[in-house]
């Protein structure tokens, strides 16, 4: 399956006519947070393919008023995007660091009892013959992998459970912009390979 993965910054590549001819081919999108919900509309709209997200810290909160319409939240969520051999399974956690006090910020514990919930979500799935997350999709880097060493930009250790525990192909992030094409955007963990898709990159799954 290709998928363009999106997240932090508004890039005039995917603006108007090129959107469409640049990701020709595309079945799906996925929104790494921080991001406006005007133009996550405006791509689900443009490119007619499901659309699924994961929430910044520059982001509104879950339960504000606000919400980019027509498009999948992926938060606390396993979905199931595709069918037959081409299915992926997505699962996502929105958020970041608490470093301000702002929507969207967990502190170390927070996160680690989403990401156990999380855990206990898909192996309950799993009991039920589902198939394990192929993608796990994330507003924050895991700890070490991708990440800077400020409080805001210090990846979530209980990630590295996760990956450890379910071995995702997958694991997709933004937060940590990227200025420069020294700047490493590519890590991996065991066989999972992790890809901070700030700006926008278009993956095979």
């Amino acid at each position: 399956m290709k998928i363009l993965c999106i997240s932090d910054q508004v890039e005039q590549v995917l603006h108007g006519p090129s959107l469409n001819s640049y990701a020709r081919g595309v079945e799906a999108v996925i929104s790494c947070g921080d991001l406006p919900f005007d133009y996550l509309e405006y791509v689900l709209t443009f490119l007619g393919v499901p659309l699924y997200y994961v929430l910044g810290n520059h982001d509104p909160g879950p339960d504000g008023p606000e919400y980019p319409g027509g498009c999948t939240p992926l938060d606390g969520r396993v979905v199931e995007v595709g069918t037959g051999e081409g299915r992926v399974t997505l699962a996502g956690l929105s958020g970041s660091p608490m470093y301000s006090g702002g929507p969207n910020q967990y502190t170390e514990a927070h996160m680690g009892l989403r990401a156990w919930e999380m855990s206990a979500r898909i192996l309950r799935r799993r009991l039920l013959g589902r198939p394990r997350p192929t993608v796990f999709v994330t507003h924050s880097p895991p700890f070490g992998l991708g990440d800077r060493k400020d409080p805001a930009h210090v990846g979530f250790g209980p990630f590295l459970k996760l990956i450890d525990r379910h071995k995702p192909a997958l694991w997709l992030h933004g937060h940590v912009h990227l200025y420069g094409p020294e700047q490493q955007r590519v890590t991996s963990r065991g066989g999972t390979k992790v890809v901070n898709v700030f700006g926008h990159r278009v993956l095979e799954v």
